[in-house]
């Protein structure tokens, strides 16, 4: 899911652009897409966690504590939701195995300039082309695909926004904690220097998190400092 949000931002961020190039960028990306979406188990694992979030959120219904409208709401849009994506029924890779010229540029792709004019003068052809054809191709090719994007988007919304945030702190730029029996799927860290990024080892026993900071040459050194963060422990 982390890695589907990743790449619908890219694919949105290119194909909002009038670019020709970032147009390009938007093409290989989709095939990213397709490639994880072929994966059959995705859809069937997806569809039975939002059964269990709606099991858990029935639950909350004769609760004085809950926000008996934002549940509702909530609901809704599980019940939405997966109703689009088992209605789907147009596999998302069938947009390329279908089509011989996404089959020319995914092929092409693999190959160090193989997309210049000289091997894809069709798709350079259509890089040349208005900015509104080009919008309306790459509209209709995500398409079958946005059931995949709302779920994906909902799913995480749901999952970041049950844990709990805390402050902790990283001596030398190092923090562990064991774990407190529960399981968590997803686990969150917030720095206030942008200049500064995680690297995360968990099993059942040891959660170990050290920041780390690229050198000039790009070679990542732990901190020294002892530095606050924000860590969010997520289990809906």
């Amino acid at each position: 899911m982390l890695r589907l949000e990743y790449l619908f931002g890219r694919y949105i961020h290119f194909a909002r652009s009038d670019d020709p190039e970032l147009h390009h960028n938007a093409i290989t990306t989709l095939f990213d897409l397709c490639d994880i979406s072929a994966r059959g188990d995705i859809k069937t694992l997806l569809l039975k966690e939002f059964e269990r979030q709606k099991a858990s959120l029935y639950s909350l219904k004769t609760s004085q504590a809950v926000d008996q409208d934002a549940l509702q709401s909530t609901l809704a849009d599980l019940e939405r939701v997966s109703l689009k994506m088992n209605h789907s029924s147009v596999k998302p890779s069938a947009i390329i195995g279908e089509n011989d010229w996404l089959n020319a540029i995914r092929t092409r792709s693999h190959t160090p300039g193989g997309t210049s004019p000289i091997d894809l003068p069709g798709f350079h052809a259509w890089k040349n082309a208005t900015a509104a054809s080009r919008h309306e191709l790459l509209n209709r090719y995500i398409q079958p695909m946005l059931p995949w994007q709302e779920s994906c988007y909902l799913f995480l919304r749901l999952l970041r926004e049950s844990g709990e945030t805390r402050e902790v702190m990283a001596h030398h730029g190092s923090f562990q904690q064991a774990p407190s029996g529960k399981v968590y799927q997803l686990m969150r860290i917030a720095l206030d220097d942008p200049s500064l990024f995680a690297e995360i080892s968990a099993n059942k026993y040891l959660v170990s998190i050290r920041l780390m900071r690229c050198e000039q040459d790009f070679k990542p050194k732990l901190i020294d400092d002892d530095t606050v963060f924000k860590l969010t422990f997520c289990q809906f």
